[in-house]
């Protein structure tokens, strides 16, 4: 966090950019670690580090977490090579001409958080009361789960039939407005 700081303060993008690599390679970490031992563990606010509360997954919840983790890692890496590498512009029309490059990592990071969250914490599946009482919230995970699979379907499409994509989002601009004779 100190060389991201000081490389944003001192206008010395390689540095900020470094600085985002260590906290890429965290977050791969805690991804790859999540995977590996299927348990992660969240703070459910910022005042995490006083407080014991924490929100426990296990099992398969603990892999939609982990990939989570594993792929905003691998994004912020990117993001970072771009920046370190001065290819902003080559990015930039990359991401221009193929919007699915992002699109379905983005769909695929809101898949993984839905069904974290609808799969649930281990203290929403202690007890039928306890899943009750968070129905609630499973409803919310099951909406953010239709978005995302609306988001990744869009990235995927985009990738796999581009001159499709483009055809249908020419085809939803409005037509031109129509000429005032001026008398």
């Amino acid at each position: 966090m100190v060389l991201i700081y000081a490389g944003d303060k001192l206008s010395l993008p390689k540095l900020l950019a470094t600085g985002v690599c260590i906290l890429g390679f965290g977050l791969v970490s805690v991804g790859v670690d999540s995977l590996r031992m299927r348990y992660f563990e969240m703070h459910p606010s910022s005042d995490s580090l006083t407080s014991s509360s924490r929100f426990k997954f296990r099992g398969l919840c603990a892999v939609f977490w982990g990939l989570l983790s594993f792929t905003l890692g691998i994004g912020i890496l990117v993001i970072a090579g771009v920046v370190f590498f001065g290819a902003g512009d080559a990015t930039e029309r990359l991401i221009s001409a193929r919007p699915g490059f992002v699109i379905a990592p983005l769909g695929f990071i809101f898949l993984c958080t839905a069904l974290g969250w609808l799969c649930g914490e281990e203290g929403m599946n202690a007890s039928i009361l306890m899943f009750l009482a968070t129905l609630p919230h499973r409803i919310g995970a099951v909406i953010t789960l239709v978005f995302a699979l609306l988001v990744l379907g869009t990235g995927l499409f985009e990738l796999v039939a581009p001159a499709a994509f483009d055809h249908i989002v020419t085809s939803l601009k409005p037509p031109p407005a129509p000429r005032v004779p001026l008398r």
